[in-house]
C-alpha cells in the first residue's frame, strides 16, 4: 500500500466521521494526513509503511484511538480535546508532539473495537419480531466485542414521538428514532440465554480493557461515551460468556447447544460481517443453513451493503430460509426506518 493510498484514507475516513457527527474526529483524521508525511515520530513511520489495506483495517481509527487514549494522560493534549476548543493551528502544534509518544505503536496492532450499545436500539425490533412468533429466545451474538448488544432487555429506548420501551429505572437508556411501519411495542422479551464470541473479546469488568474500547469511541460525542460506560457497568457485573474464536470455529462448537435449546435460537450480529474473510462468511451461513434444517432458528444482522447511506437491517428464519430486508438504518443506531412489510431479498 502506498503512503499516498495510505493519507488519502485518513482524509476519507475524516470525511466520514464529519458525516457521522463528530467533526473534531474528522478534523483531526484531516490533520494527521498533513502531518505523517512530515514528521519524523516513529509512529508515523509505521503508518505510512502499513502493508495492509487502511480501509479495512480502519487505520485512521487506530490512531484516533490512541491519541484519544493519550489525552487522558497528557495534560497538554488534554487542553486540545473536547469539551475544549481551541483554534485549529493549537491543535495541530498538540497532535504534533504527541505523536512521538511511544505507546502509541500499539494502538496499531489492532482494529478499533466500539461495540455501539445504541445499535440494540435497532436490533431490538427484529428480536421483537422473532419473539412474536418464537415465544422466548436464545441469543448467540457472532462479534461480541465486550457483550453489550447481548442484553436488549435490560435497557430503556426512547423512539421518539412519546414512545418508550424497557424499564423506566434502567441504568442504560438508548434513544433511536424509529420510522415508518415498526414491530408493536407490547411484545415481551424474554432471554432464556446469551452467549457471544469475538477474535479478541473485551472484558467489559477490567477497567484497562474497558477504557481501551472507550477511547475508540469519538471524542466529541458524549453521550455515546456516557451509555458505553453504563453499559459497560451492566455487562461487567453479569459477565456473559464470551468464546475467543472465529465466526465459523464458534458455530460449529455450538451447534449441539443450538439444536438442543427449549428457546428459540437467535444467531445475530452488527457491523462487522464486512470483517470476515469471503471464505469464513460462506463457512456461517453454510453453518446456520445446515443448522436450519435440524430445527427452527433465526439469523438477525444489521450489516453494510452496497448503500453507503444506511445499513440493512435483514432477518432469515428457518425452516424456510426465506431472507427479508425489516428496515434501513444508521450505522450507529441513531435510527431505525421500518418497511411496512418485509422486503424479500432473493
Amino acid at each position: 500500500m502506498t503512503s499516498a493510498a495510505i493519507l488519502d484514507h485518513f482524509r476519507a475516513q475524516g470525511d466520514i466521521c464529519t458525516n457521522l457527527g463528530s467533526p473534531f474526529t474528522g478534523n483531526l483524521c484531516h490533520i494527521l494526513a498533513d502531518l505523517l508525511p512530515m514528521s519524523d515520530a516513529p509512529v508515523a513511520k509505521t503508518v505510512l509503511s502499513f502493508s495492509a489495506d487502511p480501509r479495512d483495517a480502519a487505520l485512521a481509527l487506530r490512531l484516533c484511538g490512541g491519541l484519544h487514549a493519550l489525552s487522558w494522560r497528557d495534560d497538554r493534549l488534554a487542553e486540545v480535546y473536547p469539551p475544549n476548543g481551541v483554534p485549529p493551528h493549537i491543535l495541530r502544534q498538540r497532535v504534533s508532539a504527541a505523536l512521538f509518544d511511544e505507546a502509541l505503536q500499539d494502538w496499531l496492532k489492532a482494529a478499533p473495537q466500539t461495540n455501539e450499545v445504541a445499535r440494540s436500539g435497532v436490533l431490538l425490533g427484529g428480536l421483537l419480531t422473532i419473539a412474536a412468533r418464537n415465544g422466548a429466545l436464545n441469543l448467540y451474538e457472532i462479534g461480541s466485542s465486550a457483550g453489550l448488544n447481548l442484553f436488549p432487555e435490560k435497557y430503556r429506548y426512547d423512539f421518539g414521538g412519546g414512545r418508550h420501551w424497557g424499564a423506566p429505572d434502567a441504568t442504560v437508556t438508548l434513544e433511536c428514532e424509529w420510522s415508518g411501519a415498526p414491530p408493536a411495542f407490547d411484545i415481551p422479551l424474554e432471554i432464556m440465554d446469551r452467549a457471544g464470541s469475538d477474535l479478541s473479546p473485551i472484558d467489559a469488568s477490567n477497567p484497562q480493557a474497558a477504557a481501551r474500547m472507550l477511547a475508540y469511541i469519538w471524542p466529541d460525542q458524549p453521550q455515546r461515551l456516557a451509555r458505553a460506560r453504563a453499559a459497560l457497568a451492566l455487562v461487567g457485573a453479569a459477565r456473559p460468556p464470551i468464546a475467543t474464536a472465529g465466526a465459523a470455529e464458534w458455530l460449529a462448537s455450538i451447534a449441539p447447544e443450538i439444536q438442543n435449546a427449549s428457546a428459540h435460537p437467535v444467531i445475530f450480529h452488527s457491523v462487522m460481517w464486512g470483517y470476515l474473510s469471503d471464505v469464513e462468511r460462506r463457512a456461517v451461513a453454510t453453518q446456520l443453513a445446515e443448522l436450519g434444517r435440524t430445527r427452527p432458528l433465526s439469523w438477525l444482522r444489521l450489516e453494510l451493503d452496497d448503500r453507503s447511506d444506511s445499513a440493512t437491517v435483514q432477518l432469515t428464519e428457518w425452516p424456510t430460509g426465506d431472507t427479508v430486508e425489516l428496515a434501513r438504518a444508521d450505522f450507529h443506531g441513531r435510527w431505525a426506518r421500518w418497511h411496512p412489510s418485509p422486503i424479500s431479498i432473493a
